[in-house]
């Protein structure tokens, strides 16, 4: 039996496991087919993207499928993420849903483009496009958990405080995008008290409590809703203590977030940098998943000595 050549495989999804063995010769090789690997976390989500432009437009599967020349299973796949929708057919679809918006079209279609790598970098987009995938996970993790360094972390940030920042930073000079970035910041802060939505683990590091972002009522509220968060039933905050230094040994030197997924998808971390988003997938993220349990574990203030510090402060601010 000839060994598979990889580079003549059908496009039938994603390059399935395979396992090389002699014959009982030993003079040749043969392949035996596992199973297929499964769908990456981008597949799925420019599936799930294509399934509801073709829901808000009320076309029936039928309907797509014989405009874009593919049976009605081939679709399901593409709307799965089980299979990599071809660039052309993908265009066409696009066409068919009536998404017009230059930049949005744009990043769907490199999206779609690199839908099979397990990871991907995410160049910043105007106003929250940069955002799809982020958002996507938040809604669709078991479990999120955070480490934030050096700044509080979106989802915990008041509407002021996310204003001053927002409106200080590199979008200081367009009022429109400072807007719809505060807007987005805020309706994902309502994932923090989803009955049904992910349990969230944050761990912050104490010297973030220091700083002052903008006046002595902003950060009044800041800290008031912090306490709120250590109160939400499926949230969890803990502090890194000041004097840590595990997470500088373990070669972490930026915050990062990692997305428990449910099967079949894999879990996949967010790595934030002033340049670009980046993602990377299971089962390259052991160290990131290893090094989080192992700081909230073994390194973090409990979570009630966590809310004490939160509530000292928030009493020193009042005094300032």
């Amino acid at each position: 039996m000839q060994a598979l050549d990889r580079a003549n495989l059908p496009m039938l999804g994603y390059f399935p496991t395979v396992v090389r063995f002699p014959d009982p010769a030993g003079t040749h090789w043969g392949v035996s087919m596992v199973k297929s690997n499964p769908p990456t976390a981008r597949a799925r989500y420019i599936g799930r993207v294509m399934r509801k432009l073709r829901d808000d437009l009320e076309y029936k599967a039928a309907q797509v499928s014989d405009h874009i020349g593919k049976n009605m299973a081939t679709l399901s796949r593409y709307e799965s993420g089980d299979y990599p929708i071809p660039g052309d057919i993908f265009i066409t679809l696009l066409d068919l849903y009536r998404v017009d918006d230059q930049v949005e079209r744009a990043s769907l279609i490199q999206m779609n483009i690199e839908a099979a790598k397990r990871g991907w970098v995410d160049s910043f987009q105007p106003y929250i496009k940069s955002l799809a995938n982020h958002i996507w996970m938040e809604d669709e993790a078991e479990e999120i958990q955070i480490l934030s360094l050096t700044v509080l972390h979106g989802l915990t940030q008041t509407k002021q405080v996310a204003e001053t920042l927002i409106s200080n930073g590199p979008k200081r000079d367009n009022p429109v995008a400072v807007k719809r970035q505060v807007e987005a910041r805020m309706i994902r802060t309502q994932l923090l008290s989803k009955t049904d939505g992910p349990v969230i683990k944050i761990l912050m590091h104490e010297a973030i409590l220091d700083q002052r972002v903008g006046s002595t009522e902003t950060m009044i509220e800041q800290f008031e809703r912090l306490l709120e968060i250590t109160e939400l039933p499926k949230v969890e905050i803990r502090l890194l203590p000041r004097d840590s230094w595990a997470h500088i040994a373990a070669g972490i030197g930026v915050g990062y977030t990692v997305f428990r997924l449910p099967e079949p998808l894999p879990d996949v971390v967010y790595i934030d940098s002033t340049a670009a988003a980046i993602y990377e997938e299971d089962p390259d993220i052991d160290s990131f998943k290893e090094t989080y349990d192992a700081l909230w574990n073994d390194v973090a203030l409990s979570s009630k000595a966590s809310a004490e510090r939160i509530a000292s402060e928030l009493k020193e601010v009042k005094r300032e």
